[in-house]
């Protein structure tokens, strides 16, 4: 599919940028749990129209909450005296709500963007042509990265090799760590060449039209006002409740 075919995905990021500042201003873990609660349910509903896998969503939240256990292993733990302390139970767990809240709202709306759509969308919503341009070559990048590290493994597999708790395991996965960054940066060489012979460069590549915004379709708003709605009841039941 051509990239004029991709739908406007401007009040998707729209979308996902208020998600973010809405769990950065909010202070109370119960309404940083109910966005997250709707959000929980958002993905069920993607799910269940086939608009996005839920078992992709389900394997790169895993992921995320890998870092997350970092954070509960650094933030409320005094290792010194190995003893909890009660602010950084309080402080780790906002954390891990709004990492979770904002990494599913984004995997949700910002689902079948490449980075051209994003950078797209970004410059639309009044982001310089040079931040456009960057967003979409670092999204580019980490694709890349994710691409070169797939074929490394599917490599080394094919040759015989088993993850196992080993210390052979360990300096294999050294070596696949270097070997990746050293793919990755040729890759990225012959890429970088390949857009300067056509002319195109951080600064400069083309612009689609961007369309008028009575002129977006009606689902966009409706996903946008879901969302706005979504996270005004989750800010206003809390209160009606005496949870803040």
């Amino acid at each position: 599919m051509s990239h004029e075919h991709q739908p406007d995905g401007r009040l998707r990021l729209a979308a996902v940028l208020l998600v973010s500042f809405a769990a950065t201003l909010a202070q109370s873990t119960a309404v940083l749990a109910l966005m997250l609660l709707f959000s929980a349910l958002a993905a069920i509903a993607f799910t269940a129209h086939a608009a996005i896998s839920l078992a992709s969503v389900l394997q790169r939240m895993l992921v995320i909450n890998i870092f997350v256990l970092w954070i509960w292993l650094t933030v409320p733990i005094d290792w010194t005296v190995l003893e909890l302390h009660s602010a950084g139970v309080e402080l780790a767990t906002k954390m891990s709500l709004r990492i979770n809240l904002i990494s599913l709202a984004a995997l949700l709306l910002l689902a079948g963007m490449n980075g051209i759509d994003l950078a797209q969308s970004a410059v639309a919503l009044g982001a310089s042509q040079k931040l456009g341009s960057l967003l979409a070559m670092a999204v580019r990048q980490v694709k890349l990265l994710g691409e070169t590290q797939h074929r490394l493994q599917r490599a080394m597999k094919a040759r015989g090799y088993r993850l196992r708790f080993s210390w052979r395991s360990l300096r294999v996965s050294a070596q696949l760590v270097a070997w990746l960054i050293v793919h990755a940066l040729l890759r990225a060489e012959r890429i970088d060449l390949g857009l300067k012979a056509r002319g195109l460069t951080t600064t400069g590549w083309p612009l689609r039209q961007v369309a008028d915004w009575h002129s977006l379709p009606r689902s966009e708003w409706y996903v946008f006002g879901a969302v706005a709605a979504a996270l005004g009841v989750a800010a206003t039941i809390p209160l009606i409740w005496g949870l803040v």
